[in-house]
């Protein structure tokens, strides 16, 4: 994937309780001791600050400002999602100089990752001692095309810039483009480059680049908390709904979630079970739950069916524990699916703490799809069957699966038909 992306910068239950308490008594203090090993502490990625780098090559258009810097701890769909739902209260939360904030054409699409054209706001940013009006309209992103990644236009909306015309103090207009990618040892950083083109009224890109780059930098220590709860919690966990059945005579648990995934289709969701292939494309999944992916046993022949006894090594957090599984693509032939098959495509798994493996019944999983009723998405059921001994450690542990189910699943249309557009169709 080729990224014109330069850096360059200026500067309960009684029954339940019962048998968890016969479990425990009957298994071994070891099993239960391997289990707490098994739920990592509650921590999640820690912050670091803001980093600039010294300007390096030419800018893509002549005269143009540019300023390029690193957001620690933020991951690119937190951009992606600010475009469309900034507001006044973070505007003003990222500076002391960010005086006022309103729409003038509000974003048609704020439930979905990425900015919508022709929206348009004004601000009043204090610099130079004087108060100024700004306002930015966001462009079409076929205006830049040749200017940011080409897979930009496989999905929706663009996954990895912003283009926008902005005024200052109702001057002549001037145009911006802000590109940005993941980056970091683990994929939990971003580096931006914001670059603006000359302005007919002296310093006004320029004081624009660094009232920009104050905001975003002003936002990091919470717009990934704004885009968990603002965006994954209340938008995409509304998008399907999940049960919680009884626990059967072997203390297992199944769970059942259904969703409807829209801007994806049949052969995408076949094609991803052998295609996830590292931590970068994994954290595309689920960019704050998801952690680290390897494949222990590769795929042998990538295709549009997942292969038996393929196995991912995953960590990722379900609710506020961290959990290390190995996820092994079954043979339904050979181990029983935890729901009946049909004649729609499906993912059938194991999904065990290696430090567990024999210890208990097999946790497993089935994911089945089909495409929903208007032909412009999938709808997904998945079933897991987990043991009950979880609920010793987490006594949510299931509703907060659930939740993982559909906070990471919706967030499939937004990577998945560029990805596969691209690698699969050649596009």
């Amino acid at each position: 994937m080729s990224h014109r992306f330069a850096l360059n910068t200026a500067h309960s239950h009684p029954r339940i309780q019962a048998l968890l308490a016969g479990a425990i008594r009957v298994l071994p203090a070891l099993t239960v001791g391997v289990l707490a090993a098994w739920a990592q502490a509650p921590v999640q990625a820690a912050t670091t600050g803001a980093t600039t780098t010294a300007a390096t090559s030419s800018p893509a258009v002549a005269n143009s400002v540019t300023a390029s810097f690193t957001l620690g701890g933020v991951r690119p769909e937190a951009l992606s999602w600010l475009w469309d739902n900034l507001d006044e209260s973070l505007f003003k939360r990222a500076s002391a100089n960010h005086q006022a904030f309103r729409w003038l054409n509000a974003p048609t699409t704020p439930e979905h990752l990425g900015y919508s054209s022709a929206a348009r706001y004004e601000a009043t940013v204090t610099w130079g001692g004087a108060n100024h009006r700004v306002e930015l309209t966001h462009l079409e992103p076929a205006t830049v095309r040749t200017r940011v990644a080409s897979d930009n236009f496989l999905g929706a909306k663009p996954y990895s810039f912003l283009a926008a015309r902005v005024s200052v103090d109702h001057g002549s207009p001037f145009t911006v483009l802000v590109q940005y990618r993941a980056t970091g040892s683990g994929f939990g950083d971003t580096a931006v480059q914001i670059e603006a083109s000359p302005s007919a009224q002296a310093g006004q890109s320029a004081a624009w680049v660094r009232h920009f780059s104050e905001l975003l930098q002003g936002l990091r220590p919470t717009v990934m908390t704004e885009l968990d709860q603002r965006y994954f919690n209340a938008v995409l966990k509304t998008r399907g709904f999940y049960r919680v059945g009884q626990v059967d005579s072997k203390w297992m648990v199944p769970l059942h979630v259904v969703q409807e995934i829209k801007g994806i289709d049949s052969d995408m969701l076949r094609w991803w079970w052998d295609h996830i292939g590292n931590t970068e494309r994994y954290r595309l999944w689920q960019p704050i739950d998801h952690v680290t992916f390897e494949w222990t046993v590769e795929p042998h022949s990538p295709d549009l069916h997942y292969d038996v006894g393929a196995t991912q090594k995953v960590k990722e957090y379900v609710g506020k524990s961290a959990w290390t599984l190995l996820i092994t693509g079954a043979d339904p032939k050979v181990k029983t699916p935890p729901a009946p098959l049909g004649t729609d495509p499906y993912f059938f798994a194991t999904a065990n703490p290696p430090i567990l493996n024999g210890l208990l019944p097999d946790n497993t999983l089935l994911h089945s799809w089909k495409p929903n009723a208007t032909g412009d998405g999938v709808v997904l059921t998945t079933t897991f069957l987990n043991t009950a001994l979880v609920r010793v450690l987490n006594p949510r542990f299931f509703e907060d699966l659930g939740s993982h189910a559909l906070r990471e699943f919706q967030m499939l249309p937004y990577f998945l038909p560029r990805l596969y557009r691209r690698e699969q169709l050649g596009e």
